[in-house]
């Protein structure tokens, strides 16, 4: 990023939101299709950002989206929930966890017919799971998961083990990947030798559910090298064992320039033929945006 692009983008207000793209997430790993299109869930509020969605089927068929939703300017993140009816079209939202940490991330996990819930909670200082009530569509406190500050939590179930992939808070959140492991969903959790795994800005925070196309396991994971959110790298997983781990770049999904919201992209999760991501955009303020900056070196 040259250095007149570096300082004008503080110069706009960045926003979050959810896009959708009806089509083969299989497909599009086979022919590394980057040229994808979303259709952009409208947000009113410039100062509300919808981000890291996870979209998953109820027993009874309805659309279930859970996401992040956070001030801007406040950075207050909840997760909330939202229930599509197949057109995509909004029938229920509401916020279903609200802790006054910043949540985020809320990995969703089926099992035995039972949905499980991962939230980021890294400013509380630990991972957290919570089952998700499909009648009353709210959440049930499980357990703690593991008592560190984890970011980004995603679970893969492989060779009869559960994998917790993620990075932690602090100077290498978006580089130093870790993984842990359990013969359980629920724990205990142990880290793997080789933690951290992966040192890399671009291909180690994770960017959603892993997926597996041809008995092949891709992980989708965060381009944070010129900024956060960048773009996301799409990764072939090639050895995962107690003391090894590697994996491969496949390819890139990049924000679509002629899109809405061309700014970045950094989470991507599937259902069905429904394709979700996030994406984000820049409103210019630069007022607004100059006054931010000096309140927070005044205060």
């Amino acid at each position: 990023m040259g250095l007149i692009k570096k300082y004008s983008d503080k110069l706009y207000l960045k926003q979050w939101g959810l896009g959708f793209l009806r089509g083969s997430i299989a497909d599009i790993i086979r022919n590394k299709t980057t040229d994808l299109s979303f259709d952009w869930m409208t947000l009113e509020d410039q100062g509300i950002s919808h981000a890291d969605p996870f979209i998953f089927r109820t027993d009874d068929g309805r659309l279930n989206i859970l996401f992040e939703s956070v001030s801007t300017y406040h950075l207050d993140g909840k997760i909330s929930l939202m229930v599509c009816n197949d057109r995509l079209d909004p029938v229920l939202q509401k916020v279903i966890l609200d802790t006054n940490d910043h949540l985020s991330y809320p990995f969703v996990y089926k099992e035995n017919g039972r949905i499980y819930v991962f939230p980021e909670n890294a400013f509380g200082g630990s991972l957290n799971c919570y089952e998700f009530d499909q009648v009353q569509r709210s959440f049930i406190n499980k357990k703690e998961i593991i008592n560190l500050p984890i970011i980004d939590p995603t679970i893969l179930k492989f060779e009869g083990k559960y994998w917790l992939f993620a990075t932690m808070l602090g100077d290498t959140l978006n580089s130093d990947l870790h993984i842990f492991y359990s013969d359980s969903l629920l724990g205990p959790y142990q880290p793997h030798a080789g933690n951290p795994v992966k040192q890399a800005l671009d291909g180690s925070r994770p960017a959603g559910n892993f997926i597996i196309v041809d008995g092949e396991i891709y992980r989708p994971t965060q381009n944070c090298g010129n900024y956060y959110g960048e773009s996301i790298t799409i990764n072939r997983v090639t050895t995962l064992t107690t003391s090894e781990f590697n994996e491969e770049a496949h390819m890139v999904i990049e924000p679509n320039r002629n899109d809405e919201f061309n700014y970045g992209i950094h989470t991507i999760n599937v259902v069905d033929d429904i394709i979700i991501v996030d994406g984000q955009k820049g409103h210019f303020q630069p007022v607004q945006q100059l006054g931010r900056k000096l309140k927070t070196i005044f205060t």
